[in-house]
């Protein structure tokens, strides 16, 4: 059970952030050297951005989820 989980958290969670993570254009690749270089500025802000956008513009959501469980929003 525990080889399904590492492979389902590697495949489904590790994988795809490791593609993201390269199209971000906070986060470079020194081939020469070997290192992956991330921006920390750049990406607070990126990551604020995604943090408001999903407590303001995901209140809906949030609501519809709710009031599909029965809660009165």
């Amino acid at each position: 059970m525990t080889g399904q989980i590492a492979l389902l958290l590697r495949v489904f969670i590790l994988l795809p952030l490791a593609g993201l993570s390269a199209t971000l254009p906070f986060v470079t690749f020194d081939k020469a050297a070997g290192l992956i270089t991330i921006d920390v500025n750049a990406a607070s802000i990126a990551a604020a951005v995604v943090l408001y956008g999903l407590v303001s513009g995901g209140t809906f959501a949030w609501s519809r989820w709710a009031k599909a469980l029965g809660g009165k929003t």
